[in-house]
């Protein structure tokens, strides 16, 4: 059985440790921002609480008592030089083909989180990467599609043409925010 502080993080964690990046947080208050903003995860307690626990246990984030005048005490977490660490590798890190082709939010995640964590160029070549990946799946995906197309039916046509789609809003926007990124330096 793996050990806690050796298995891989989870998705949620990752974004966990990213919050936490920005400004010092409290469960309420990551709970509170991923209710409003990022549907796919769970914000409730029951996941959020036991992750900061792990969390802080593998010493990637520190826990403070705040006491504020005529409030519940509550605990801040910071993130550790270690944490900061493992977010910027999973940050730097190549994106998982599910990640590209079903994944956006989490790309999106990833760009948002990259904004305070790596150098402008490291954000760049991440694009041009995550760029490649998007045309070495979309050329295969051209192909087939013109492959099936005669012997598909129209809702299978219409599927794969809205994942040309997709793929080709994906290569549109790497290209504005290489380019946005780029006038920015």
């Amino acid at each position: 059985m793996v050990s806690e502080l050796e298995r891989d993080l989870t998705t949620l964690e990752y974004i966990v440790l990213g919050l936490i990046s920005i400004e010092p947080q409290s469960g309420y208050s990551i709970i509170s921002t991923l209710e409003t903003g990022i549907s796919r995860w769970s914000a409730s307690p029951g996941s959020i609480y036991p992750i900061l626990k792990r969390l802080d246990k593998q010493g990637l984030i520190a826990g403070e008592l705040e006491i504020v005048y005529e409030t519940r005490p509550r605990k801040m977490y910071r993130l550790t030089a270690q944490g900061g660490t493992v977010l910027d590798d999973w940050l730097r890190g190549p994106l998982a083909w599910s990640e590209v082709l079903e994944g956006r939010d989490i790309v999106l995640i990833k760009f948002l989180f990259m904004e305070q964590r790596l150098s402008r160029d490291e954000v760049i070549k991440w694009l041009d990467t995550y760029e490649e990946q998007t045309d070495s799946y979309n050329a295969p995906q051209r192909v087939f599609h013109e492959i099936l197309i005669g012997g598909s039916s129209l809702h299978q046509q219409l599927i794969h043409e809205v994942t040309l789609m997709e793929l080709n809003m994906q290569r549109t926007w790497i290209q504005l925010a290489r380019r946005r990124l780029q006038a920015g330096s």
